[in-house]
């Protein structure tokens, strides 16, 4: 695969495809834009076409041609791959086209089956029951037509026969979640999954059909699921699928903001009343890979979901879940016994207005809490604090949380510093729920100088990267602490095997793997260039850089033997316990050429 991406990387260059999406401009030796990203009123996106990378002061994102289009188009690697292979008039290798080929075969089974459900509701079974139940639901015809609603028909091999009609064998229909498996006098037979539902199907961010949600036809068999849903298959991973993207993504984009609800047709009714940037899980709770998709297009959260005890619980999960991605998350809040549905059908500018009225998840989360308890109470003041600390834990943004430690202590009239040591403890229990508090609280102290060093490291990586012969000179005297240098693995990489890459960046960039390449392409940018004051893309002098890099490494040694004297201290003081005099003796000795270093 590697040598697929060297050669579209070689025939097209990134100022040419980004130009396609951006209005590029001259900015010395590179390009700068306003950043697709994330909104701004200065140009902070910049392109250097020497090292064919781009990257963002602003949002911080960056790589090369493949993540900018992945990025920009929300498409995941293998359609890209695609995509760009074209553009470049490249033929992809056997066995990668071969992949990208077999997704596509099933693909086309399920735009042929979508198309099979959509016939079946506008002329066939579904045409007049199902239709004016859509109808009776506050849909219109435009909208069916528009998320493509269709209907499966009573029987066990209607679809199965159509396609096995139209060419297809039945394990390649199989392979799509379509139909379902039974064994028969020890031979296998298949009968097609949904029968008597109404069909909702569910695309990728481009509308291509990747599995469906089916709904159980009114008056149909109550005894079975409400819905059924398409299982996990080569195309269809709930995880990373979210209903109605390909139909809101550009007003996410416009509006900055994305309305997460719960159920498809609440994306259909929102959409129908004029909310149009809204979507829902398929399925499934909210997943990290659906944040990261979402990702790509705002970083505002609204979420709708019902608010009785499970889906106010599943409304906690979700946005601690954001919180811990740094996006931000308002909450919704419905007129009584109202969902989404409903009140778009009955009193769509309802809808509307209450969702312009989203309040921060916090403030949701602060004033819920202290009406259901008696902040004068002691038990319900602990009960508070641990339902506000618990939320407050997974904020990424250390101002925003100080904000709200200081708003609950006023609130519960107790010091910010007893919330803080609260806090501490909270987070030490959800990452070592087992061990006792005093191990668990130096456990947390080395994670948090575990964190310190690995910055460190990241900032050594881009600046061996930006400065001629300092890779080579670390590699090649070998003064430094493996155990320490190695934690980061792309250093590990530049210290073992730089000579292989001739102690060249791009040498190493085409020779390892694409997870550190993006890495190593972002860490390098953020060292060798700047904004400078009138916003122009400015290189850093050499000389600054090799100051930084001897304040950087000055920082890891000293961070080593700090590191070394705690380790030495601890030991000193169990030997003294234990009156091990010829331990002790070694370790003063120990301790005290620390001290000479």
């Amino acid at each position: 695969m590697n040598n697929d991406l060297e050669e579209i990387k070689n025939r097209l260059n990134i100022v040419d495809v980004i130009g396609d999406y951006l209005r590029l401009e001259k900015a010395g030796g590179n390009y700068r834009a306003l950043c697709p990203f994330h909104n701004e009123k200065s140009p902070s996106f910049m392109v250097n076409e020497e090292k064919q990378i781009w990257h963002c002061f602003g949002c911080q994102k960056g790589g090369d041609i493949f993540s900018f289009v992945m990025e920009i188009e929300g498409l995941e690697f293998y359609p890209t791959l695609k995509l760009l292979a074209e553009k470049a008039g490249v033929t992809l290798t056997k066995n990668i086209s071969g992949l990208i080929e077999k997704k596509s075969n099933s693909m086309e089974i399920l735009e042929l089956a979508t198309k099979f459900y959509e016939i079946q509701l506008w002329k066939g079974a579904g045409k007049i029951k199902i239709l004016n139940y859509l109808k009776t639901r506050g849909l219109t015809e435009e909208t069916v037509k528009t998320f493509r609603l269709g209907y499966a028909p009573k029987g066990w091999r209607n679809l199965l026969d159509f396609l096995v009609g139209r060419g297809y064998k039945i394990d390649e229909i199989a392979k799509t979640g379509l139909l379902v498996e039974k064994l028969q006098n020890n031979n296998k037979d298949y009968y097609d999954r949904f029968r008597d539902r109404i069909i909702f199907p569910i695309g990728d961010y481009s509308g291509k059909i990747l599995g469906y949600s089916a709904r159980v036809a009114p008056g149909g068999d109550e005894t079975q699921a409400k819905y059924v849903n398409s299982p996990e298959t080569e195309v269809y991973h709930k995880s990373k699928v979210l209903y109605g993207l390909d139909k809101a993504k550009s007003e996410i984009r416009q509006k900055d903001f994305v309305l997460l609800v719960e159920g498809n047709m609440d994306v259909i009714a929102s959409f129908q009343a004029g909310i149009k940037n809204a979507v829902a899980v398929s399925g499934t709770a909210l997943t990290v890979m659906q944040l990261d998709i979402l990702k790509r297009y705002t970083k505002n959260i609204k979420m709708l979901f019902d608010m009785d005890s499970a889906g106010e619980e599943a409304t906690k999960k979700s946005i601690k879940l954001c919180f811990s991605k740094d996006i931000s998350v308002q909450v919704v809040e419905l007129p009584s016994g109202k969902d989404a549905a409903d009140l778009a059908q009955k009193d769509p500018k309802k809808l509307v207005e209450s969702v312009a009225g989203a309040k921060g998840a916090m403030e949701y989360f602060f004033q819920k809490t202290f009406t259901r308890f008696d902040k004068n109470n002691p038990e319900d003041k602990k009960k508070i604090s641990a339902i506000l600390l618990e939320m407050i834990g997974e904020l990424e943004n250390e101002v925003e949380k100080s904000h709200w430690l200081k708003k609950i202590a006023n609130e519960l009239d107790v010091r910010d510093i007893v919330l803080t040591e609260e806090l501490k403890k909270v987070k030490l229990g959800e990452r070592i729920p087992t061990r006792n508090r005093n191990q668990a609280a130096d456990e947390f102290f080395q994670i948090i100088n575990r964190q310190k060093i690995d910055i460190l490291l990241e900032e050594l990586v881009g600046l061996l990267l930006a400065i001629p012969g300092s890779w080579e000179s670390l590699a090649v005297k070998k003064e430094y602490d493996s155990a320490y240098f190695f934690r980061n693995n792309i250093l590990r990489l530049m210290l073992e095997r730089g000579n292989e890459f001739s102690f060249c960046f791009n040498e190493f960039i085409d020779g390892i793997n694409r997870e550190f390449q993006l890495e190593a392409e972002k860490l390098f940018f953020r060292k060798k260039f700047r904004l400078g004051l009138n916003n122009e893309l400015e290189e850093v002098s050499l000389e600054e850089l090799k100051r930084e890099l001897s304040g950087i490494l000055a920082e890891i040694e000293e961070k080593i033997k700090k590191d070394k004297r705690i380790k030495v201290e601890k030991d000193l003081a169990l030997a003294e316990k234990r009156m091990d005099k010829i331990a002790k003796n070694l370790l003063l000795k120990e301790l005290k050429d620390l001290s000479k270093i």
